[in-house]
C-alpha cells in the first residue's frame, strides 16, 4: 500500500505560531463538504481514501516526520483494512478543506448531540482526557489552590482557561498547541500545562517524565470527550463499515498498538 502526500500550504503560513490552530478548536470545527469526497463504495472503487490533517499538530498529525502522529497511524490502519491507498491532504483551515475534498478526519469530538451539520461521526475509538501536568520535580497538584502560585499553560479561549481565570490562576496562552506547551513546561517558561492524555503520554515516551493529574477533578469542570472519525459526504452504510473497522482494530489489538506508541494505555 502506498501513501501519497498532497501539499496544500499557503505561502503566508511562514511560521507555525501565526497559523497553528489549537487542538481543541480543531476538533470542534464544522468543515463544509466538497463535491468530490466519497462514500465507502466509491472509495473502494477508486482505490484511494483521502484524509485531511493538520501538518503541525503533534502528537496527532505531523507532515514529513516520524512518527507522523496518532491520526495518521489510525488512518493508515483503516486504509490497509479497506485495501486502498491513503492520501493525506495537509490543511490549516476549513477554506482549504473545501478544495481538497477529503473523505474523512481521523479525530473529531463525538458529543452528546452525535453528528455535526457536515459530518457523520463514528463510534469513538478513544476517550480524550485532559491532564494537568508539571515537571517530574515540580509541584504536586491536589486542588486548584495548589495552582495559585503557578503559571499554567493552556489553550486560549478553552473551557480550562476560563476555569483557571475564574479562580484567579495566572495563565499563559502564547503556547497555543500542546507540543509547544509541553516544550515551554520543559524549558521552565511555565509551571504547569493543561494537555490531553495523548500529548502527555507521547511526551513521556521520549521527552521526559511528567507528574500527571486529572484536570477535570482539579478544575471542577467537564473537559473530557469521546474521539472518533468524522466522515464527509458519506452515508449510514459507510459509517457502519467504518464502525466495523474500528471494532476489528480493537479486537485484533492493532488499535491498542497504535495508542501504545503514544503512551496512551
Amino acid at each position: 500500500m502506498s501513501i501519497k502526500i498532497k501539499r496544500l500550504t499557503p505561502r503566508f503560513h511562514k511560521r507555525l505560531s501565526s497559523v497553528i490552530i489549537s487542538f481543541i478548536a480543531w476538533t470542534f470545527i464544522a468543515i463544509s463538504p466538497a463535491a468530490n469526497s466519497q462514500a465507502i463504495s466509491e472509495i473502494r472503487a477508486s482505490g484511494e481514501i483521502n484524509l485531511c490533517a493538520n501538518p503541525e499538530q503533534m502528537p496527532f498529525s505531523k507532515q514529513a516526520d516520524t512518527p507522523e502522529g496518532l491520526q495518521i497511524d489510525v488512518a493508515r490502519a483503516i486504509a490497509e483494512k479497506l485495501g486502498v491507498s491513503l492520501n493525506v491532504s495537509w490543511i490549516f483551515s476549513k477554506r482549504q478543506a473545501k478544495k481538497v475534498g477529503c473523505d474523512f478526519y481521523a479525530g473529531v469530538a463525538r458529543l452528546k448531540g452525535g453528528d455535526s451539520k457536515y459530518l457523520l461521526i463514528t463510534e469513538p475509538y478513544l476517550r480524550l482526557e485532559f491532564k494537568l501536568v508539571t515537571r517530574d520535580n515540580g509541584p504536586v497538584i491536589n486542588s486548584i489552590d495548589d495552582l495559585k502560585p503557578l503559571v499554567v499553560g493552556v489553550s486560549p479561549g478553552s473551557i480550562a482557561s476560563h476555569a483557571l481565570t475564574k479562580n484567579n490562576i495566572r495563565i499563559a496562552v502564547r503556547f497555543p498547541d500542546e507540543a509547544s506547551r509541553l516544550q515551554a513546561l520543559a524549558d521552565g517558561l511555565i509551571d504547569a500545562a493543561v494537555v490531553t492524555n495523548v500529548s502527555a503520554g507521547w511526551f513521556q515516551t521520549g521527552h521526559g517524565q511528567l507528574q500527571v493529574f486529572d484536570a477535570e477533578a482539579v478544575l471542577s469542570t467537564g473537559l473530557n470527550y469521546d474521539y472518533a472519525l468524522g466522515l464527509r459526504k458519506s452515508d449510514d452504510n459507510s459509517r457502519n463499515r467504518f464502525n466495523q473497522l474500528l471494532a476489528e482494530m480493537k479486537n485484533d489489538g492493532s488499535l491498542a498498538d497504535i495508542l501504545n506508541r503514544y503512551g496512551v494505555k
